[in-house]
């Protein structure tokens, strides 16, 4: 089982992924934007995979992604976006994967892609 921060403004993605890692055998706990995320990171909360959605108030998830890094560069980040009007969903997700996300998932995304990005954080 493993402890996963997730990072996402949608309320309806962010309760769905805790309803799927729950059944995956995850314990999940989320933030609503990159800051409280980064938050919680710089209070000693420790996470064994962080997922992350891109576009978000407040901090986006490349900054988060970057903040992140800095204060704990072992943590595996897998990045997720549906893109908005401003940015095509693959930019912001090849950006985020030249930044060190270990996995990418362009919404909507199926239970089994997740898995297998789960897969590959947790065995990073």
């Amino acid at each position: 089982m493993s402890r996963i921060l997730i990072v996402e403004d949608t309320p309806l993605m962010r309760d769905t992924l805790v309803d799927v890692l729950g059944e995956l055998g995850h314990q999940a706990v989320t933030a609503e934007n990159g800051a409280e995320a980064v938050d919680m990171i710089a209070a000693g909360h420790a996470f064994d995979v962080i997922i992350t959605d891109i576009i978000m108030p407040e901090m986006d998830g490349i900054e988060a992604i970057l903040e992140i890094q800095t204060m704990r560069p072992e943590t595996p980040i897998i990045a997720i976006s549906g893109g908005s009007a401003r940015l095509e969903k693959a930019a912001g997700l090849d950006t985020a994967k030249r930044l060190g996300a270990v996995a990418v998932l362009e919404k909507p995304f199926e239970v089994d892609a997740l898995v297998a990005a789960l897969a590959v954080a947790e065995n990073r």
